[in-house]
């Protein structure tokens, strides 16, 4: 086998982020499952080289899958996925329950780490890893957390897990994550060292303070040379507002690129509109005079936070897929309208080569669900090292 390339197969991929992030850093994504088939459908325009398979994994058997996607049982270096994270979530939890009240219980979702599972034991790659999001650790008292790691164990693995913040690695957007390394035999994963100090007040909570040579990843950095469009735009190739005076985040999204897509963005009310010219950067709902508040009303015992402009200085708050229902929680900075498809994925720190397909409402909830490719790069070169290949690319500094 070729160590220079080693073989990855995607799980639960959504749109691709964490592929974009493995072939970044010099993995080849030879299969990919999704059951949404929208989200495949993004998955296949950006990984032309990649099987990939919409189908649910409940329903599709290794074995069957292996046959489908043309990989043997053998040649699979490792296998990377994300298992709906929903019902783990402190704020999907909730939700869930208030629509389907004691249903959520029997939500199924949970339990797609076991078919995962069943994959890594049929392919026995020589690297595994999972994400999901914190809650992971502690609901049903840990029990699933345990029986995950215990099962990895089991098949001859050693398994180390972390907690990581994205803006800690040159995300512009706190986005905290749990993640489940799995290495064949006694090496356990290291990982990564971070790169980026959280040093602002509005994301404090989310993660510890530490010292790092760079500062974080700026909402400026990040949006300032996106193409200026209107509230409600439905455009997709537009030429870039500036080409110079450029932050070295924006120089690593663009690569190569002279137009770039996804200008897409949802029309906000008059109403709303209205709100946003009295929100000052950083701004929440609650910050608001009464009388503002009453232009847009809602019940503010819950929705303190309804409407929220993002700060220039600082990194984003959590893209979350609630981004494709209204977007007032991601009012654009400096322009009274809520985030592009576009501008959203550049916080994600998706490349702007990378397209995004479906209606609007499902390009910002694949960019919602995705981990972010740059911290999916930072976790991948780790591997790539770990796994004995031969090289990893280098990333410039951002």
């Amino acid at each position: 086998m070729n160590t220079a390339v080693p073989i990855v197969v995607d799980l639960f991929a959504g749109a691709g982020g964490m592929s974009a992030g493995f072939v970044a850093a010099g993995f080849r994504i030879a299969a990919a499952l999704e059951s949404i088939p929208v989200f495949a459908a993004t998955h296949k325009a950006n990984f032309e080289s990649c099987t990939s398979i919409s189908q649910d994994i409940t329903t599709l058997t290794p074995k069957e899958f292996a046959v489908k996607a043309g990989v043997r049982r053998g040649e699979v270096d490792m296998i990377i996925g994300g298992p709906p994270c929903q019902p783990f979530s402190s704020i999907g939890a909730p939700k869930i329950k208030s629509l389907a009240g004691s249903r959520v219980k029997k939500d199924e979702r949970k339990y797609l780490v076991h078919p995962f599972l069943e994959y890594v034991e049929y392919f026995s790659p020589r690297a595994v890893l999972i994400e999901n999001v914190p809650q992971l650790r502690t609901k049903d008292g840990g029990k699933l957390f345990d029986a995950v790691l215990a099962k990895l164990s089991m098949l001859g693995y050693s398994v180390s897990w972390s907690q990581l913040n994205a803006v800690h690695y040159g995300v512009p957007q706190a986005r905290r994550r749990l993640f489940i390394a799995a290495l064949k035999g006694r090496r356990a994963y290291h990982f990564p060292a971070a790169t980026h100090a959280l040093e602002t007040d509005e994301v404090k909570q989310l993660s510890l303070s530490l010292a790092s040579q760079l500062p974080p990843v700026t909402v400026k950095d990040a949006l300032e040379d996106l193409p200026k469009i209107q509230d409600g735009a439905r455009l997709d190739l537009l030429p870039y507002s500036k080409d110079s005076a450029l932050s070295p985040y924006q120089i690593a999204m663009r690569g190569n690129q002279a137009m770039v897509g996804n200008n897409v963005c949802r029309v906000s009310n008059d109403r709303a509109k209205q709100v946003f010219r009295h929100m000052l950067p950083g701004m929440k709902y609650m910050d608001l005079p009464p009388k503002v508040r009453k232009i847009l009303p809602f019940r503010e015992d819950i929705f303190h936070d309804r409407l929220k402009r993002l700060h220039p200085d600082r990194p984003s708050w959590t893209v979350l897929a609630h981004i494709g229902m209204d977007g007032y929680m991601y009012i654009h900075p400096w322009e009274n309208r809520t985030l592009s498809v576009r501008e959203a994925a550049r916080i994600q720190s998706f490349p702007d080569s990378f397209r995004f397909v479906g209606n609007m409402r499902e390009q910002y909830v694949q960019v919602g669900n995705a981990v972010p490719p740059l911290l999916a790069q930072t976790l991948a070169e780790g591997f790539f090292a770990q796994l004995g290949a031969t090289k990893v690319r280098q990333r410039a500094q951002i």
